[in-house]
């Protein structure tokens, strides 16, 4: 996932109010939890963007019959 220039700006400037008072010495980082929001975003793209190959086929997947036990045949 890539930001553009607009929106990496807007990251920022959010970072920079949210974890202001933290760097001057009063309150509490929530920098981590923004970073872990977005992981969590690029982590959920990748696996949609993966599931969507996948389920690219036109064809449905050839599986063989499976055989039953020799006990379950009644021939």
């Amino acid at each position: 996932m890539q930001l553009s220039p607009s929106k990496a700006l807007f990251l920022t400037l959010l970072l920079t109010l949210v974890n202001g008072p933290a760097l001057a010495g009063k309150g509490q980082v929530s920098g981590a939890g923004v970073a872990r929001t977005i992981e969590c975003n690029q982590n959920i793209a990748r696996s949609l963007e993966l599931e969507g190959r996948r389920g690219a086929s036109d064809t449905p997947p050839c599986r063989e019959p499976r055989r039953l036990p020799a006990r379950f045949r009644l021939a």
